[in-house]
């Protein structure tokens, strides 16, 4: 709890720095899927720029919120662009690895990776949404891989496909996989608990 609070402390004072940007909190979103866009060509053609813009993609993602609260600009739609957004990015960063000659060894994981994802983001919102669970529990539901761990493996598996260190690619991914499923599958387990409470 300590954690949280402090990271939302530094994301607040974040957002202070960066709201002299004459960026919409929306633009900024948008800016996050253009870099990731751009990662995932330069990936593909095995060059550390592709790396590289899914970093500044990434850091990107997490300003929008920040400068968001900052200039008083939060929206229900800028959430939702902002959900939405986040899983064109993590598709952006899987496409070079499916489209690679390594394709028949990933394909696997990527999908059950993909599929875990967008499950966990998609059960939570679901959940509110449908009324499944109070508002405020939805918003705290945990998962066992938040999407920060989930971006940070898949950061650091596309530095190993440039760098050709596919030995320890697959095995990664496999386990990103794995953790993304675990994480849908504790969500549903945390919805149903909270919601037969209610």
């Amino acid at each position: 709890m300590a954690i949280k609070s402090k990271l939302s402390e530094q994301q607040n004072r974040v957002g202070e720095f960066f709201k002299w940007l004459p960026l919409h909190p929306n633009d900024i979103t948008l800016l996050s899927v253009i870099f990731a866009a751009a990662g995932a060509w330069y990936t593909w053609q095995l060059s550390l720029w592709g790396p590289i813009l899914f970093l500044l993609s990434f850091l990107v993602d997490g300003l929008d919120g920040a400068v968001a609260r900052a200039k008083n600009l939060s929206s229900a739609f800028g959430a939702y662009l902002d959900g939405t957004a986040d899983r064109i990015v993590e598709f952006f960063a899987l496409l070079p690895l499916l489209l690679s000659p390594l394709a028949g060894l990933l394909i696997p994981s990527l999908i059950t990776l993909f599929f875990g994802s967008c499950m966990t983001a998609f059960t939570k919102a679901y959940a509110d949404h449908r009324e499944a669970v109070d508002h405020k529990i939805a918003a705290k539901l945990p998962t066992l891989m938040p999407r920060t761990e989930r971006v940070i493996g898949l950061w650091v598996a596309l530095i190993l496909f440039v760098s050709g260190r596919h030995d320890i690619l697959v095995p990664l991914m496999w386990l990103l996989a794995a953790g993304s499923i675990l994480s849908f599958l504790w969500l549903q387990f945390a919805v149903w608990r909270a919601g037969k409470k209610n």
